[in-house]
């Protein structure tokens, strides 16, 4: 994993370098995670497409957080508008931005928001996110996706792309909390914040914990997928539906 930096936005990182269980290593150049697009420097599109050959960019934001903050456009890439949550449940998202007391006291907890996004509604948008990254032409990749942060639905597209393609579970966690590297400060300053406003350590607590990455929110997701489906391989064959050659085919696009 290759942490890039750029000038004007953070917590944007190329899975690439990334070992598998078996010694294969994810390829460089392929995979992009990261957050919105909005403030983009000509420096930071230019470090993107020229160092790290961004072809195509995955947004998996609403369409009202897309709208607000819209991703810049980089000439000869490819955009997919692909929210993970449904407009109608968005409310879950803790990555938007808040906009008042009542909503924070009303959210749900980390690990709510996390079953959610690999059940229900959010089910079939996972699938058809997974399914496009993974089967991109081989002339689309990099690919680049990202939410607002790129910690919670950017985080679960991660661990599942990196699942599929036989990376340890550890190391899964690992490139997730690596996101905490760019988000602890923030939330120590809200969790003081929300401590002066209400008095409550158990509300401050659980307002902290909506901007940082913890295994046990990851967890939530992958723990329910093992629940409903008997493994994450199991996961795949059922839901992705890719034939036994097929899912060779695009390992071997991924791994070297």
């Amino acid at each position: 994993m290759e942490l890039i930096k750029l000038k004007h936005v953070k917590n944007f990182r190329d899975l690439g370098g990334i070992k598998t269980k078996d010694g294969k290593t994810v390829r460089s150049r392929m995979l992009i995670r990261g957050t919105t697009l909005f403030k983009l420097s000509d420096d930071d599109i230019k470090k993107l497409k020229d160092d790290y050959k961004l072809k195509t960019v995955i947004d998996l934001r609403t369409k009202k957080e897309s709208l607000e903050k819209p991703d810049a456009v980089v000439d000869g890439v490819k955009y997919f508008h692909m929210p993970l949550f449904n407009e109608a449940v968005a409310g879950i998202s803790h990555e938007k931005k808040i906009h008042s007391i009542k909503s924070l006291v009303m959210m749900p907890t980390m690990e709510d928001m996390y079953v959610k996004m690999v059940t229900d509604d959010c089910l079939d948008n996972l699938i058809e996110i997974l399914r496009t990254i993974l089967t991109l032409p081989n002339d689309d990749y990099s690919v680049l996706f990202h939410c607002t942060v790129g910690k919670d639905r950017t985080g679960i597209i991660a661990a599942l792309i990196l699942a599929f393609l036989g990376v340890d579970r550890n190391i899964i966690i690992q490139d997730y909390v690596y996101s905490n590297r760019f988000t602890v400060a923030k939330a120590r300053f809200v969790y003081f914040a929300c401590l002066l406003i209400k008095f409550s350590h158990k509300f401050a607590k659980k307002v902290k914990n909506s901007l940082m990455a913890k295994q046990s929110f990851i967890e939530s997701s992958l723990g329910k997928l093992e629940e409903n489906y008997g493994s994450l391989e199991a996961f795949f064959i059922k839901k992705l539906n890719f034939t036994s050659e097929e899912t060779e085919a695009i390992k071997a696009k991924f791994l070297v």
